[in-house]
């Protein structure tokens, strides 16, 4: 096979004459010299890089020194700055179709707006050293309220938020006139080992509060002051939460969202293995336009362990929802060597291996599974006999999936007691323990014959027991005696079966999710509620109803090669067809290879699908080869590292390029595309492009189209570009302005105990269109919002875009996603500071506006068409383009709501934006075209996108990093495997013991005694070489 010789590459410090890339990546045309009447992008006068350095062949270099060595004055001057007010909103938007429209808040009368109520600090104390719950620091309160009348006169009049907060309508009046009072009360707590505990509770008071929504909110980020539209909120939730109305028992809290607990079978959807979704209500009070207070309500679902059932119920669940799945490792056909390498006579061979069988564990002719599940028996309470044990794969899987839950003690009579599960043990009968008899005598027994003695013979004694209680502490249960607590939320990964039926169940269309809002408000009984009566506080029974606006969506363009049909097409409903059109910029793949981890007799699918790619790819006008240069077969992810290499080593050995590595997957495996992308982004720095054997078998062309699509981007080409319009003209394309995406991805609870770090993403533009896009990844301090190492990720995004366009940003967007309004503070400041210094360590007078903008989907905020003929599509959603900013949008402050996406399923969610910097000073229509224009350059698929497509991207790439960094710290993130399961840390993947010197406790596996301590330089160089990709990647779009 012929191939053009490679051009070369970009290398970190020059910027070379040619456009064009390595691999056939494309940007835009660079010009040696400006045109007459233009100035000098090299000019002192806002120079990127003075002095710049130019070598023999003209290629120029740039200053990279670090921020310390700026000026005295320039240091000076980012010590203080000191971002401290939000920018104010600059107008209300005018372009646009006017629509009116409702959402789901409802408005809040207060009988007196300027009502004074008291605060009192509430401390809870328990005889015992453990931490309370919310829930039980809830039942210690209102029962010192039903037991102390003389000083809780009106017990409606008190608002309690189940921690440290109390408001009361009136002054409490406590014995001999003193600020605090002591009160005891006897409570019953499920989870002592006692039918009632002494408690008590002191209550100080700290003054009295001014309900005035006016003092709620200010563009000063240090003197906001939010404690008026809390009480509000505790206020309206009180009844729902207060064990002294027998509604409360009903629900279940949980942080702002109320669950209807179920009372009989159907109520809930189940989910299968224990698991069952339930339905409630979220609530929340804003602030909104004049200072109105509103309460947003909206439908929540989520999944909860199923109720009143025992842990051997539950364990049933478990074992036929996991060892009923088909054993995904064992890939169908008998054994033997792998097929021919290449449809032409190509250069590899696949490789042979045993497609055989697991075997089976037990006697001859026992009824028993495999250590896989093998056979496929149903566990059920009647299957169950004396002789009944787990297997080791069963008793992995009940364990990972019992760890850490709540159960309770039933072996006592009228004695109730919750534990927290630690950990699965040795079968009743096996597992031993030292003891004292009656005589005194210390005695070792099993756990199945101590029951047997004190509360008869247990029915199953082969199975495990429970580790439960303190760590620390030898309290064994066994299962049969043990009940699942509840209400118990469930925290962990579901699959994506259950996922999915969540999501079926919960997406209505708009006009069903508004009639069941509107029920939820009615149920709720805010006109009788007792509390909200006591305050003064009415809660309307109709939405808010304000005035849209519809954008226009920006056209599209493709390229110009087809002249039968016009290039331009305009998006109806989000979406736009790319019937009969070409590549906006093709790529040219000079060559790629294949890996099949499938049957090699399924050659000939192969075949038919490389057939089916060349075809669309060229009809789209992209220049790819017929045939894969190398087809090798294998069927693990070690098979994956093995064939990578072998393909690597082969083109270098003929002096050849692989443009790219098609890798055919035969069912969605993580663990697997995992190793696929490490070994192309990391390791080897080859693209790839992963396709499911079921797209294979049947290539269609809109599947063709699908992956020609990501395939061009991935190597340097761009598929469409919006058409400018006045205001996108002006700011966005074809001009110098650097759009930048940045996300920050956190470790869920059970991956901070093992160490998990949180990874941030930043992505920005290297072309004028904006179309095309690089990325850096930083791996900080877990939890942490705010990026740590931004300045160094931002200078090199702008030195990479001059080198790309040959022209300084002459501003720079950011869209910020994942900040919640209490963090607004902490990140401006941070963040902004850091862009600020990577512009000043470039140039000293490199000074480009910028405009900080934060994204926010992860709210309850829902918009519907008051009018049926401004619906779109089935599920009657509101238009792509459809704009808020009156109403339920802030009183200070620029935010505005945009709902940029066609939903297809369900009611759209309008993603809001909050423009905290604003230094372009853009006007309101300026900033929301800008926005929605962004939301259609997404380059995988030709529809508009929730999100500006720099947030978008940056979530896939800190997706993809964090999933790196788990591997390398052997945290799994399959359904076959639970992160609680496993004990891997930063430590153990060094080899090292980690040690603090100060007597703590070491959790990391050590084959010795000796430690090490593990600097966080250390630490963090490896983490961050987790997720370095490929040097020449950090500019391309491998993340697509």
């Amino acid at each position: 096979m012929s191939r053009r010789n490679a051009t070369s590459f970009v290398d970190n410090n020059t910027l070379t004459s040619s456009g064009i890339s390595g691999s056939g990546s494309m940007s835009p045309p660079i010009t040696s010299r400006p045109a007459s009447g233009q100035a000098s992008p090299l000019t002192s006068n806002g120079s990127l890089s003075p002095p710049q350095y130019a070598d023999d062949q003209g290629s120029v270099s740039y200053n990279l020194d670090s921020p310390r060595d700026l000026s005295p004055l320039l240091l000076s001057e980012l010590a203080c700055l000191n971002m401290r007010e939000v920018v104010a909103r600059p107008g209300l938007g005018t372009i646009g179709r006017q629509i009116p429209v409702k959402s789901n808040f409802f408005a809040m009368d207060l009988k007196n707006p300027k009502m004074v109520v008291i605060q009192y600090h509430v401390e809870i104390h328990h005889p015992g050293c453990r931490k309370l719950d919310k829930d039980e620091m809830r039942i210690i309160f209102w029962k010192a309220v039903s037991d102390h009348p003389n000083i809780f006169h009106n017990k409606f009049a008190l608002a309690y938020d189940g921690a440290h907060q109390l408001y009361t309508v009136a002054r409490l009046e406590f014995p001999d006139d003193q600020g605090s009072v002591r009160l005891d009360c006897e409570a019953s707590l499920p989870k002592d080992n006692r039918d009632r505990t002494r408690c008590a509770i002191s209550i100080q008071n700290v003054g009295p509060v001014l309900l005035e929504m006016q003092r709620t909110r200010t563009n000063n980020l240090d003197e906001r002051v939010l404690t008026p539209i809390q009480i509000l909120d505790i206020i309206c939730r009180q009844s729902l939460t207060c064990p002294l109305l027998k509604n409360s028992a009903n629900f279940y809290t949980w942080k702002s969202s109320c669950y209807r607990i179920p009372t009989a079978a159907g109520q809930a959807l189940d989910l299968e293995g224990g698991k069952e979704m339930w339905t409630g209500f979220f609530s929340s009070a804003h602030i909104a336009s004049n200072y109105r207070p509103l309460l947003n309500i909206d439908v929540a679902h989520t999944a909860f362990y199923k109720t009143r059932i025992t842990v051997l119920q539950f364990m049933c669940d478990v074992l036929n929802e996991r060892t009923s799945k088909p054993n995904r490792n064992n890939p169908r056909g008998p054994g033997g060597p792998g097929g021919p390498g290449g449809y032409r006579g190509g250069r590899g061979g696949g490789r042979g291996g045993s497609y055989g069988n697991f075997g089976n564990r037990g006697p001859p002719g026992a009824n028993v599974r495999d250590d896989f599940g093998g056979n496929g028996l149903t566990f059920t309470m009647d299957t169950l006999s004396r002789d009944t044990q787990l297997s080791s794969f069963e008793t992995r899987i009940f364990g990972d999936a019992i760890r850490g839950m709540k159960i309770r003690a039933a072996h006592r009579p009228n004695a109730i007691r919750v534990y927290k599960v630690n950990s699965l043990q040795l079968p009743a009968d096996k597992l031993m323990f030292q003891g004292i008899d009656e005589e005194g005598r210390q005695v070792v027994c099993s756990v199945a014959d101590y029951f047997s003695e004190k509360y008869g013979p247990l029915k199953y004694p082969k199975l495990p027991c429970l580790h439960v209680g303190p760590p620390t502490r030898n309290i064994f249960l066994p299962m049969e005696h043990c009940l699942i607590d509840s209400p118990q939320k469930y925290n962990k990964k579901m699959s994506e079966k259950q996922t999915s039926a969540i999501i079926k169940a919960a997406a209505v269309d708009a006009t069903q999710r508004e009639d069941r809002i509107k029920q939820l408000a009615a149920q709720a009984s805010f006109g009788t509620d007792p509390f909200l009566k006591e305050f003064g506080v009415a809660v309307s029974s109709q939405m808010i109803q304000t005035t849209a606006r519809v954008i226009q969506p920006p056209p599209i363009m493709f390229g110009g090669n087809n002249r039968s049909v016009n290039p331009v097409v305009f998006p109806k409903d989000g979406s736009w067809t790319m019937d009969n059109q070409t590549l906006y910029m093709p790529a040219t793949c000079r060559s790629y290879s294949m890996i099949a981890l499938v049957d090699p007799r399924d050659q000939t699918s192969l075949q038919t699908f490389c057939q089916s790619l060349t075809m669309k790819a060229t009809a789209m006008g992209m220049n790819f080869p017929r045939w894969p240069d190398l087809v090798k077969y294998g069927r693990s992810k070690e098979d994956v590292c093995t064939l990578f290499t072998e393909i690597a080593d082969e083109y270098r050995v003929t002096n050849t390029v692989c443009d790219c590595i098609i890798v055919v997957l035969q069912s969605k495996n993580s663990d697997i595309y995992m190793t696929v992308k490490e070994q192309s982004d990391i390791v080897h720095g080859i693209m790839s492009q992963c396709v499911l054997m079921k797209n294979v078998s049947r290539p269609t062309p809109a599947t063709c189209a699908n992956i020609v699509l990501k395939l061009n981007m991935k190597m340097g080409g761009i598929n469409s570009r919006i058409v400018a319009d006045k205001i996108t003209n002006k700011y966005l394309v074809d001009q110098p302005t650097m759009v930048v995406g940045i996300d920050v991805t956190h470790p869920t609870q059970a991956e901070m105990r093992m160490n998990m770090p949180s990874v941030a993403a930043i992505v920005a533009n290297v072309d004028l269109l904006p179309q095309s896009y690089g990325a850096n990844v930083k791996v900080q301090k877990k939890c942490r919002e705010s990026v740590v190492y931004l300045l160094d990720a931002i200078r090199e995004r702008i030195i990479t875009f001059y080198r790309h366009t040959k022209q300084k940003p002459a501003r720079i967007i950011v869209y910020r996603d994942g900040v919640s309004e209490g963090q607004f503070s902490e990140v401006l400041r941070e963040e902004i500071q850091s862009i600020r210094t990577a512009c000043l360590a470039i140039a000293e007078d490199f000074r480009p506006p910028i405009t900080y903008i934060v994204v926010q989907k992860r709210h309850h905020a829902r918009i519907f068409c008051k009018y049926q003929n401004d619906m779109v599509g089935k599920a009657k959603n509101v238009p792509p383009g459809t704009t808020v900013d009156t109403g339920i949008v802030s009183p200070e402050g620029f935010d505005f709501y945009l709902c940029s996406h066609y939903g297809v399923q369900g009611t759209s969610r309008p993603a809001r934006y909050h423009v905290l910097l604003d230094e372009c000073k853009f006007t309101a229509d300026e900033i929301q075209s800008i926005t929605y224009g962004m939301c259609h350059t997404y380059g995988r698929c030709t529809r508009s996108v929730s999100i500006p497509t720099p947030v978008y991207y940056a979530d896939l790439v800190a997706t993809r990093a964090r999933c790196h960094v788990k591997r390398k710290l052997g945290l799994a993130d399959n359904n076959d495997c639970d992160t609680n399961s496993r004990s891997s840390t930063l430590a153990s993947l060094l080899n090292v013991r980690t040690g603090s010197g100060k007597g703590k406790k070491s959790y990391a596996p050590s084959v010795d005694d000796e430690s090490y301590s593990l600097s966080d330089a250390t630490s963090d160089q490896i983490l961050q070489d987790c997720v370095s990709v490929a040097t020449d990647f950090k500019s391309r779009m491998y993340f697509i």
